[in-house]
């Protein structure tokens, strides 16, 4: 994921593209800037094999039961809460790092855990949390979970952080466990740190980086003092799933923390005492190499300073410990054997990533930089022991390691990974043992390669790629976890040749989810519980909320992009149109579907691997299957330089369908064409014209596409900036018997069209906020012209906005004064035809925390339905409520999913 301008706009897990065979192998072979990583176009021929591939392959559901909520209510007095939990999706999202507590576990508590007696039943659960290590988990965007070995699931630990906490979706770029108190665990993130007022007029946070400390196992959280000193933490940047743990609390000494910074050196805590530079004999991260773009900007993506370890032999109890290590991406190896008082660069190599200390005092260190700017990515593995290094790369100095970890106890036990692949040494990296991961469930692309069971049935085959981590655990030699951009994964038998490796993903949702639509199709007709239009995977059919899906949205006859067909080998082999399953990531941004005729619905979207390339589906059958738009709004425009014309098409945006015919659809693009409408399903698409336009431009500049469109209905600040911002500007009345009424919001004025969106008005309203990202159009499904509107704060803004209705279609708006404030706004079955339910996530009264409402009599009183000082929703993008069942309402999350709130 990336943020630009100054959100989490849910890069889900790449960077901008330019069409070239550089950026495309580095897409391919590189994790740098793609979440799922490389797709594999060969089958796998070793790894953990749990079944073989066979033509008639039918997915299995997993966990067809609820996941657990995602926090248990804790103020009693709110009587009216609803139950929260996430809609099972399981994963999607980069899992950078895994830490697992030192300490051994309760031995004495075995007996309890082995008695059969039912009577000890009760207190097993309890029994085998105390005898279990922590395992912990970072993300990119979704904060740090937990893991329960009760019942194997993991617990998110962030989920009272609001989405401006962190700027958007909160990630964690290390963590780190205090071996003496191992209740305390740390984590360095972005969070808002002061406020200031902009030039446009707003006040607005001002973010930094944060280590922030808990001492009930991330219960809850508090600030340790780094915000102050304007310290980059980029847990979203490259190099994000292959460095650090850049955090390391000293083993013999509880309390003395080192942070290794990307961009701003190395810093300390010690105790009670303020955050510190350590700058003797360092180098200064300024002087690393690309510190700052050609073009003199910060360069955010540098590894800078990566890790920090400690070799716990060195020190006791009453002593911190003498020798540590930092990895300088661009310097080296530096070591410290007096405390940190003084440093020496031992090299080893220029690039360290990540590294590992064997009980024995042997340094593991994994090297690597990723290709680009005319370099070819390069990684080693080294050792170093008794002052020397020792090479002892496995498979070759043309990929990245990304991990590596040592058996405690066993020094010369070591294991390694990279990409798909994992490596083992039993004797101190001499010789290893290689396998191939094969992690995806059956995928019709690559239908030879070996299915791992415990996928879920969207799994495709380069879900075993683009490895974060790989950690042993330090109780269970036998037992290794591993991570990488679809989740976690372990295996319990890791002296085996092949080890089975096996999802552990219960309850890990890291999903970056856009929206989500909920087609009044009666359940007992076949109804799905709900569509999502997502990052990554475009999108799902979820049946049942509680069920994993086995597949995701994946339209036939999308027109491959020509930019990649050059490189047909990697990019699209043979394909004049993009295959079943779609194989690569996508978004879908905007969706909709025709209220009186739910089986019919439409998204759009963009290809997130090869260019900004325009995706678009329609479903005739309630989401099961899908099908490109005949066609799609195209343009001859100018050229910025004004050279000659070229041909541009409508790329992602918002799409919205009459609710009476399914033929008419508008969609308002992000990128690339102005606003079109089709009255024939996509066969052939119109301009929309705006009625209230401004004078033709005098004099007209014949090759400014602006003064060509002066009569077109204007494009949306919000929704041009970037695909990855879903802005919510447009929407079709429900109600509307002619099903020829439709809404749009530029980001200053609010239109309207009667005729199928060929021609709008605009409205008289006024002073609506200004500059925000994410407003939401919202039509009463019960009235006609009845409109809704809701202006969720930037992730800086510090001062909420109201909630505004219009009972004229459009033409006037008030402010709901019921509502102190409002992000977002969504209607639900309630208690007659007319009447349904109203749920906003914003303030209602002297409330000092957004809260989920719901109303019961159209906005005059309001019940809070979520607790506040557990769940704020984090990185919330999106609401929608269920037609068909009361009290039933969905949440779309940056970086956590799909969340349900019901009775």
């Amino acid at each position: 994921m990336k943020f630009p301008y100054l959100l989490v706009s849910n890069k889900s897990k790449l960077s901008l593209f330019a069409l070239s065979a550089l950026i495309l192998l580095t897409l391919l072979f590189t994790n740098a800037c793609g979440q799922k990583l490389s797709v594999q176009n060969s089958p796998s021929t070793n790894g953990s094999q749990l079944e073989s591939p066979i033509s008639t392959y039918q997915p299995t559901l997993l966990q067809p039961k609820a996941p657990q909520p995602v926090r248990k209510r804790k103020n009693t007095q709110l009587k009216d809460l609803f139950s929260w939990q996430n809609v099972n999706i399981q994963g999607m999202g980069y899992v950078t790092g895994l830490v697992i507590s030192p300490q051994t576990p309760n031995r004495h508590l075995r007996k309890l855990i082995l008695d059969p007696s039912p009577n000890l039943s009760p207190l097993r659960g309890e029994a085998l949390t105390e005898m279990s290590n922590d395992v912990y988990i970072r993300t990119d965007v979704g904060g740090v979970y937990r893991f329960n070995p009760i019942n194997n699931s993991w617990f998110p630990l962030m989920d009272m952080f609001n989405t401006n906490f962190s700027k958007g979706g909160i990630g964690v770029e290390s963590i780190a466990i205090d071996a003496s108190k191992p209740t305390r665990i740390y984590a360095a993130m972005t969070r808002y740190n002061s406020s200031f007022q902009d030039g446009d007029g707003k006040q607005k946070y001002k973010y930094s980086g944060e280590i922030m400390v808990s001492d009930n196992r991330g219960d809850s959280w508090q600030p340790t003092g780094l915000g102050k000193h304007n310290i980059y933490v980029g847990a979203n940047q490259a190099y994000r799933s292959d460095t650090g743990e850049r955090l390391a609390v000293d083993p013999n000494k509880s309390g003395l923390v080192y942070f290794a910074s990307r961009r701003h050196g190395l810093w300390k805590k010690d105790g009670n005492a303020d955050w510190v530079k350590v700058t003797t004999d360092l180098p200064t991260a300024s002087s690393l190499p690309e510190y700052t773009k050609p073009d003199g900007k910060d360069n955010e993506d540098i590894p800078g300073f990566t890790f920090v370890i400690f070799d716990k032999s060195t020190g006791n109890k009453t002593q911190p410990t003498q020798n540590i290590y930092v990895g300088v991406h661009g310097s080296g190896v530096w070591q410290s054997r007096d405390g940190g008082k003084s440093w020496q660069n031992i090299q080893g190599a220029d690039n360290p990533l990540r590294g590992a200390i064997a009980d024995d005092g042997t340094l593991y260190v994994a090297f690597g930089t990723i290709g680009g700017n005319g370099k070819n990515t390069s990684g080693s593995l080294r050792k170093y022991e008794n002052g020397t290094w020792t090479e002892i790369t496995p498979d070759g100095q043309g990929r990245i390691y990304s991990g590596v970890t040592v058996q405690p106890n066993q020094a010369n036990t070591l294991m390694a990974i990279s990409d798909k692949f994992v490596y083992r040494s039993t004797n101190a990296g001499k010789t290893w043992n290689k396998q191939t991961m094969t992690m995806g469930a059956f995928d019709a692309n690559h239908p030879k390669d070996t299915i791992n069971t415990s996928a879920p049935g969207y799994y495709q085959a380069y879900a075993s790629t683009g490895a974060a981590s790989i950690t042993i655990n330090p109780s269970n030699s036998q037992q290794v976890w591993w991570t990488n951009g679809w989740g976690v994964a372990r295996t319990d038998d890791a002296i085996a040749k092949n080890p089975s490796y096996k999802w552990i993903m219960n309850n890990l949702e890291e999903l970056d989810s856009n929206m989500v639509r909920v087609p009044p199709k009666p359940k007992s007709q076949g109804g799905a519980d709900l569509i999502s239009a997502v990052q990554d995977k475009i999108g799902f059919r979820h049946l049942n909320h509680n069920q994993v899906p086995t597949a995701s949205i994946s339209p036939k006859n999308i027109p491959i992009n020509p930019a990649f067909k050059w490189a047909n080998k990697w990019a699209n082999p043979d394909w004049t149109t993009y295959p079943q399953p779609f194989p690569h990531v996508a978004a879908a941004t905007g969706m909709d579907y025709s209220y009186n005729n739910p089986d019919r619905i439409a998204f759009v979207g963009f290809h997130q691997w090869q260019g900004f390339w325009g995706i678009h589906g329609t479903s005739s059958d309630n989401g099961q299957t899908w099908q490109a738009f005949p066609t799609i709004p195209t343009e001859e425009q100018w050229k910025k330089d004004k050279s000659g014309k070229e041909k541009v098409s409508a790329i992602a945006g918002q799409i919205a369908i009459s609710p009476t015919n399914p033929q008419n659809m508008v969609w308002t693009p992000t990128w690339g064409t102005w606003t079109h409408y089709t009255i024939n399903g996509g066969k052939t698409w119109q301009l929309s014209r705006n009625l209230d336009h401004q004078p033709k431009p005098q004099p007209l500049d014949q090759k400014n596409n602006d003064h060509l469109h002066y009569d077109a209905l204007p494009k949306s600040w919000g929704n041009s900036i970037n695909p990855w911002v879903s802005s919510y500007i447009l929407a079709a009345d429900r109600k509307d018997s002619q099903g020829k009424t439709f809404y749009y919001f530029d980001g200053s004025a609010f239109y309207y069209s009667n005729d199928g969106g060929a021609n709008w008005y605009k409205s008289k309203a006024e002073k609506f906020p200004s500059w925000v990202l994410r407003p939401a159009i919202v039509p009463n499904p019960t009235q006609q012209g009845d409109i809704w509107m809701s202006f969720a704060r930037n992730p800086e803004d510090v001062n909420p906005n109201p909630l505004y209705r219009s009972t004229d279609g459009g033409k006037t708006f008030n402010i709901v004064t019921s509502v102190k404030s409002c992000e977002f706004v969504t209607f639900g079955k309630g208690t007659s035809a007319k009447t349904p339910y109203i749920y906003i996530f914003g303030k209602v009264g002297n409330t000092t925390k957004e809260t989920m409402y719901k109303s019961q009599d159209m906005g005059k009183t309001w019940v809070p339905i979520s607790d506040p000082d557990v769940l704020q929703f984090p990185g919330i993008t999106y609401m929608e409520g269920d037609m068909r069942t009361s009290n039933l309402v969905y949440v779309t999350l940056t970086g956590r999913g799909i969340m349900v709130g019901k009775t």
